[in-house]
């Protein structure tokens, strides 16, 4: 019969064993995190050598254990033909899911000429089988003065895109709303639309705007590219036959390397 009294005696190593596990699955964990962390650097690694050299005052790496994040300070690259600055670019992506990348310029951000400044402009890119699912953009309470001090303010701007189809295009979607300058202030203006892999010329954009309203639209654009009048004028005379042809929207265009927005030449591109 069994004494009630007695003390049971548990074996050390029984007691020892769930720290044993966690020790083990810990272990395990940090060996795949580092494993992680080197192949992020060999992408960004491969990334720079292929498309963008990031040139950085300081690099650093992190986010142990569940992340991996990437801090760049003093950001400075060429991109698209453009010279881009920002005070930091930070890259952020789970241990587990390398596919999926989030990111964040802290600003002021320059790319040219022209200076952003507000909020921290939000990003994201997830690719599937080695290809782009899907890009995001948010940027909220933007400022954005242009060489020449003219200013345009921005609320929220949101932008989209992903493959379109099983074609080498992509669709392209973009929201900015709360627009103002000393000029005019408009509700929202919407692009939509696709575009070739490669910005290679006509043909390789394909997009339709729609202003809420076309007449500040026209102001700012008039204050912001600095157009006269006659080129004012001269413009407005065509505006009715592309809205009649395009269900009320004007197309944007790239010609011999400037971009259009309807008549109106907007800004060039290299």
């Amino acid at each position: 019969m069994t004494n009630p009294l007695e003390i049971k005696r548990i074996s050390p190593l029984k007691m020892m064993a769930p720290l044993i596990v966690f020790l083990c699955i810990a272990l395990a964990w940090s060996v795949y995190w580092y494993i992680a962390l080197g192949k992020a650097k060999h992408r960004l690694a491969e990334l720079e050598a292929s498309h963008v050299n990031l040139k950085c005052d300081d690099r650093s790496w992190g986010g142990y254990p569940f992340r991996i994040h990437f801090d760049c300070t003093g950001l400075s690259t060429d991109l698209a033909g453009s010279s881009v600055t920002a005070d930091k670019l930070r890259l952020i992506g789970q241990a587990w899911n390398p596919n999926h990348i989030i990111g964040a310029l802290f600003g002021p951000v320059t790319v040219d000429t022209v200076k952003f400044s507000g909020d921290p402009i939000r990003f994201s890119h997830r690719v599937s089988n080695g290809k782009l699912a899907l890009a995001s953009l948010l940027a909220e309470n933007q400022s954005i003065a242009t060489v020449d001090n003219k200013q345009l303010t921005v609320t929220k701007t949101e932008a989209h895109l992903r493959p379109a189809g099983d074609t080498d295009r992509f669709d392209l979607a973009i929201t900015l709303s709360g627009l103002s300058t000393e000029k005019a202030q408009l509700d929202s203006f919407k692009v939509m639309g696709t575009l070739a892999d490669q910005l290679s010329g006509e043909g390789s954009v394909d997009l339709l705007s729609e202003p809420s309203d076309y007449l500040d639209a026209i102001w700012i654009v008039q204050y912001l590219a600095d157009l006269g009048d006659d080129e004012m004028n001269a413009a407005r005379a065509v505006i009715g036959p592309l809205l009649k042809a395009n269900d009320n929207k004007l197309p944007i265009q790239l010609k011999d390397n400037i971009w259009y927005w309807g008549p109106f030449a907007v800004t060039g591109s290299d």
